[in-house]
């Protein structure tokens, strides 16, 4: 049994990893969970009627909310240098 949290804007912020899977996607969700999701808006369809109206959240979840962060690596430069090379030539 979910734990049923105060308000649904505190279910979302207790639950916002378990989000992942809904990215891309319009959710309605109350303070006990997801009620409703699909891709387009018509998600609103699928929220059961005796549901009151002042009792769900309706928003989208992005695709770029769950984006690792870019993570920048040192690299370092070596220059090298060329010699040439010249023979020394000794007189005897």
């Amino acid at each position: 049994m979910e734990a049923e949290y105060p308000t649904a804007k505190e279910w979302y912020k207790a639950n916002r990893r378990e989000l992942k899977k809904y990215r891309g996607q319009w959710i309605a969700y109350t303070n006990k969970g997801v009620i409703s999701c699909d891709r387009d808006y018509r998600m609103k369809d699928g929220i059961p009627p005796d549901t009151p109206k002042l009792s769900y959240v309706i928003g989208r979840i992005l695709e770029s909310e769950f984006i690792e962060p870019v993570r920048f690596y040192p690299v370092r430069m070596r220059y090298f240098k060329s010699h040439d090379v010249q023979p020394r030539y000794v007189d005897i």
